[in-house]
């Protein structure tokens, strides 16, 4: 499935301009769950998929991934963005915005996610410049949005610490289900280098109310507080210097 639409996209790009109900998918989304998915295919939960994606992992992934300290890694504490993986479960809210050109996806907290921006009238750039979201376009599939995003640097992690290089690539399925109600993302990860295979696994989401949020969009400052961020650091590390201190 993943390969297939990969094939032809500038024909596709040029050829569909998406569904009639486009207008209708612009809004707010969040995680849908529960009853909102009766007759649905079952999404993982957090800890799944994290066994699907350490399933995968080649050796040295998963010896790096071993090695790797979830807090004293984690590039949302040194204010780095986190990229489009962890975002899915950790908040999952998004606004969707459609346009003749290209599709927005502002995260509803900006700082560590981004903003997503899915190119419909292009393809990938030549020698592209690795960043945290990579570069993402798309075409309509009749009424399923395909969306093909390569150029990810390798500084981010697949669910929690599994790593991947920069070769990861990623296909997202998007269409409406359930008489519009649900929007379901089927998610292809790919990656030569860092995984043995591909592995797929699908996310729903519903229309939200950004009125139901006074603050609306967060604007997050991580770590406001450089002392307070320190304290916090230091006393989580040194349980592992005292275990380093052991060994020795």
């Amino acid at each position: 499935m993943a390969v297939s639409a990969l094939s032809g996209v500038g024909q596709a790009q040029s050829a569909a301009s998406g569904p009639a109900d486009l207008p209708e998918w612009a809004g707010y989304y969040v995680r849908a769950l529960g009853a909102d998915l009766d007759g649905l295919r079952p999404p993982l939960t957090i800890e799944a998929l994290r066994q699907l994606a350490i399933d995968h992992l080649k050796p040295w992934a998963f010896a790096k991934m071993e090695a790797t300290d979830f807090v004293a890694n984690d590039a949302g504490q040194i204010c780095l963005p986190t990229g489009p993986f962890k975002y899915w479960f950790a908040v999952g809210q998004f606004l969707f915005l459609p346009g003749p050109e290209k599709i927005v996806m502002p995260y509803l907290n900006v700082p560590p996610a981004g903003v997503r921006r899915v190119y419909l009238n292009r393809e990938h750039p030549r020698n592209l410049r690795p960043t945290w979201n990579g570069d993402s376009v798309g075409h309509w599939d009749g009424e399923t949005l395909v969306v093909d995003t390569t150029g990810f640097n390798d500084k981010s992690w697949l669910v929690k610490v599994e790593p991947h290089t920069e070769e990861l690539r990623m296909i997202e399925r998007y269409r409406r289900v359930k008489g519009g109600s649900i929007l379901e993302v089927d998610i292809t990860l790919m990656d030569r280098e860092a995984l043995t295979s591909a592995f797929n696994f699908v996310l729903y989401f519903k229309k939200g109310n950004l009125k139901d949020r006074p603050n609306g969009q967060l604007v997050n400052v991580c770590n406001e507080d450089p002392e307070l961020w320190r304290g916090f650091m230091d006393a989580h590390l040194q349980p592992l210097l005292e275990r380093s201190r052991e060994v020795r």
